[in-house]
């Protein structure tokens, strides 16, 4: 194990903050078992902190890279369509849920504490050596919080410090996937069942019109059976597809999807 107060400036520079009290950097370090051995605080309450720290920032830097107003949109209407505010979706699911959980996860801050070299300066007690402690992804995944936490209270929790922690400590900008240009994976990941959701996605992101869906009310006749009826129109596509099927939830899904498959020339596959 290295001693933190060793190499105290590389691990502020690692976490582009430098500390007025640089005990509570040493404080963060610090394990229940170490100090229960030899006094003083441990990391336990600037971990609860950190977390906090953690998951507002991540969310923060979320709405402001990928979240948007209606009114931003090369689609918007402003005499028929209210300002509502949207976030970009993430791999065709509504919100950024769970890249959000991915972000924030014990996975992934332990594997930064890694490539960040901090787990050999934690001041471990006996018991915590005996157990090898420091190859745990809980426990690092604590300490990364908890150098948050310390640099909460250290900068009088000031915003631009902590986001910039966050972002740096993270290196958020890897961690985050490439949502405009996501484009690929939508294609490759199109089916008839999420058809109407990805086009969805795709207008609110301002990649193409809302789509319109036209059901007659009748049903048409056609090589001997009855049929439900749904055309699919994208305006800013000019593309036009019309797909007949038993009902008609299942017409307007083949009809979204026969407008994708145009759109990235691809070949539909039958209902």
């Amino acid at each position: 194990m290295k001693d933190l107060k060793e190499h105290i400036d590389d691990v502020q520079r690692k976490c582009s903050y430098y500390f007025k009290n640089t005990d509570l950097l040493l404080q963060a370090f610090t394990r229940k078992s170490y100090s229960a051995e030899h006094g003083g605080e441990n990391n336990e309450v600037l971990e609860f902190l950190g977390d906090r720290v953690l998951d507002f920032y991540v969310t923060k830097v979320i709405a402001e890279r990928y979240g948007f107003f209606k009114s931003q949109t090369d689609t918007y209407d402003e005499q028929e369509d209210n300002d509502e505010y949207c976030i970009k979706a993430h791999r065709n699911e509504q919100d950024f849920t769970e890249l959000k959980k991915e972000i924030v996860s014990n996975a992934n801050l332990a594997k930064r504490i890694e490539e960040l070299g901090f787990k050999s300066m934690m001041y471990l007690g006996q018991s915590d050596i005996d157990n090898k402690v420091w190859t745990q992804e809980k426990v690092k995944a604590d300490l990364f919080e908890a150098i948050l936490g310390a640099i909460a209270i250290d900068s009088d929790w000031d915003p631009d410090e902590l986001q910039n922690s966050v972002e740096f400590m993270l290196q958020i900008d890897d961690q985050l996937h490439d949502v405009e240009d996501g484009m690929d994976e939508l294609k490759e990941n199109l089916t008839q069942d999420n058809a109407v959701s990805t086009l969805k996605e795709l207008a609110e992101s301002g990649r193409c019109s809302i789509p319109q869906y036209d059901i007659p009310d009748e049903q048409v006749y056609d090589d001997g059976e009855y049929w439900w009826s749904c055309t699919c129109y994208v305006r800013s596509w000019s593309i036009q597809k019309t797909a007949l099927s038993k009902s008609k939830k299942s017409a307007k899904r083949y009809a979204a999807y026969l407008v994708l498959c145009d759109f990235f020339g691809i070949e539909p596959e039958e209902e």
